[in-house]
């Protein structure tokens, strides 16, 4: 606590870290901020995934929630770039999982750049769900990681249906690296609704709020 107190590290849960002075939290401490909002809305977007489906499941510390809210579910074909997702949903309930290669970064554990992004755009999926790091009226959905961003675009031409799972903190929040336009969301799963000019870009039918 004194060593928080003066600056010298962050508290997370179940440790310290070094601080970090990026726009956004390293990893593991993401995975700890708004841990019961993320945790409804993994659950409510693992109610609208069918046994059998194909999906992508990007490396965002809602999507690694959501993979856990898997397990139920039977023959799921997944795409991911993150060890964690494919370490929860790989040999159960025979699903198969198909893991995009390339540098693991230590941050993290997933897989970024030109290998992952091949190797991913080689899929056809039904969905792909994944995290974003600002939803914002007028920039659209926003990362702040240049590589992540990279990675969600490419992939986004080859899925049919784009399911974005955020939590309100990241409504109107200034992002560094543009993903897509609003109206791209063909479903929006969060913990509150969005302001009006956020819904009515996304569409007021294509959100559905965690209760």
């Amino acid at each position: 606590r004194h060593l928080a107190s003066t600056g010298a590290v962050e508290k997370i849960h179940g440790g310290v870290m070094l601080p970090h002075s990026s726009l956004e939290p390293p990893f593991l401490s993401r995975l700890q901020e708004q841990r019961d909002e993320k945790l409804k809305i993994a659950k409510l977007a693992a109610t609208v995934i069918q046994d059998g489906e194909t999906l992508l499941i990007d490396n965002g510390s809602t999507s690694c929630y959501f993979a856990k809210e898997l397990i139920s579910h039977r023959n799921l074909t997944v795409v991911t770039n993150s060890t964690e997702v494919a370490r929860e949903l790989c040999s159960r309930n025979y699903n198969r999982v198909f893991m995009a290669g390339g540098e693991i970064r230590s941050d993290d554990s997933a897989a970024y750049g030109p290998t992952a992004i091949e190797f991913a755009r080689q899929f056809t999926t039904q969905c792909a769900i994944m995290s974003m790091g600002a939803l914002h009226a007028e920039q659209g959905c926003l990362d702040f990681d240049l590589a992540e961003a990279e990675f969600k675009r490419a992939v986004l031409p080859h899925t049919s249906r784009l399911i974005v799972v955020s939590d309100h903190t990241k409504f109107g929040k200034p992002g560094v690296v543009k993903v897509c336009d609003l109206s791209r969301i063909d479903l929006l799963l969060t913990d509150q609704m969005p302001s009006d000019d956020i819904a009515d870009q996304i569409g007021r039918d294509k959100i559905m709020v965690a209760s």
